[in-house]
């Protein structure tokens, strides 16, 4: 018989699946996703200024120095503890407001100016670093052992001859996230909420074509998985949809502007979602784009604070948001961290369920001493081949 009352039901809420939320350093999924080259900024946000990040829970400040080099170091000066999100930029380092250490992109203490002359205290000290590099547009840093560095990836989609990248900061659930990672990046996985959030509950989000039930299907794939979602529409056509997550926490996703007539357009960006913390992530994309056809770009690029799309305005109220709820409604209410043990999966979360396996996987994977997937070692084979996309027939 099913249970009707909320007695001993609602006020009791289990604990939640901690091996795959907590992101803390020596957490299982923590460790995980420190074997990743994670984005921790736009490249933008560092031209004159250092800015401060926290990432994986740890407080770090991000630097270009003046002669070009990007730097990750912790963010409290090993002298006395002062943020060098208030150092002074200069041509071999950031210096620290407060005694005026002045540290290399690398963590080396350069100059210690309080002390005497002959002293030999700078070579015993170092600020902790992170490796640090740029790539289209984002700062990205490797927060893992040393000696388990991988080769930076390379995603095939980013690279078509002529075109040009461009990132910027997804914040389509807010500018940070007040939820956990994983019931973000999941959602990618979950393609039968299009028929239903962004279509008959909040109106035509997106296009009219999303309304129709679909078919799905999901599969693993060299890089994590694919859903495969298909739909017989009204018009007589077919609209078919591949999107693709890749292990532990990027995906590719296409366009969500599919117009009703054949056509066929594959996925021009690379997506991140990154855990400030265990209950706050942040959002950042890659995009290509033609250099010619500066206006194609895509719906994500052109969305507001808030919203999934740039088809949509602005919520502008509570009232708003309960009316027209959007992918931020939707996930971050399900708690600061969704609880697993609550959750009555049916046949649409197949995606879901696998993607768990995949992410369980990658934990084994590094508590035996193994590389999980898409961890790199040769720079010949590093490339994560894209096939996200949408196609009308």
């Amino acid at each position: 018989m099913i249970k009707l009352s909320g007695y001993g039901r609602i006020a009791v809420v289990p604990a939640e699946n901690a091996e795959l939320t907590r992101v803390g350093a020596g957490t299982p999924m923590g460790e995980v996703l420190r074997r990743y080259w994670q984005p921790v900024c736009l490249a933008s946000d560092i031209e004159e200024l250092p800015k401060l990040v926290r990432i994986l829970g740890e407080e770090l400040v991000a630097f270009r120095d003046k002669s070009g080099r990007v730097g990750v170091l912790d963010a409290h000066c090993a002298h006395r503890g002062a943020s060098l999100e208030y150092g002074r930029i200069e041509a071999r380092g950031i210096r620290c407001c407060y005694h005026g250490w002045l540290f290399s992109v690398g963590g080396e203490c350069l100059e210690q100016p309080g002390e005497p002359p002959d002293s030999t205290f700078c070579s015993k000290v170092s600020q902790p670093a992170y490796p640090a590099r740029e790539f289209g547009g984002l700062v990205f840093a490797y927060m893992g052992p040393p000696d388990k560095e991988p080769v930076f990836p390379r995603f095939d989609n980013l690279e078509k001859p002529g075109w040009e990248l461009f990132a910027y900061r997804n914040m389509s659930r807010g500018a940070v996230a007040e939820c956990n990672w994983l019931q973000i990046q999941e959602n990618a996985m979950d393609p039968v909420h299009t028929a239903f959030l962004h279509s008959t509950i909040s109106t035509q989000q997106f296009s009219d074509i999303y309304a129709t039930l679909p078919q799905l299907d999901f599969a693993e794939t060299d890089y994590g998985m694919k859903y495969v979602r298909s739909a017989k529409l009204p018009s007589g056509r077919t609209f078919v949809r591949v999107q693709e997550n890749y292990t532990p926490n990027m995906r590719s996703i296409a366009d969500n502007l599919t117009p009703d007539r054949p056509y066929a357009d594959g996925a021009n960006l690379i997506g991140w979602w990154v855990p400030v913390d265990d209950t706050h992530t942040l959002g950042f994309h890659i995009e290509a784009y033609d250099p010619n056809d500066k206006e194609k770009v895509s719906t994500f690029a052109r969305a507001k604070e808030g919203r999934t799309a740039g088809t949509q305005e602005k919520h502008r109220s509570y009232e708003d948001t309960q009316r027209h709820p959007d992918d931020k409604e939707a996930q971050v209410s399900q708690r600061p961290i969704a609880v697993h043990a609550l959750e009555r999966l049916g046949t649409t979360d197949r995606g879901v369920i696998l993607f768990r396996k995949i992410l369980r996987r990658a934990l084994k994977d590094v508590s035996e001493g193994r590389d999980p997937q898409n961890v790199f070692r040769d720079p010949e084979r590093c490339q994560i081949k894209v096939v996200s996309g949408n196609t009308v027939s």
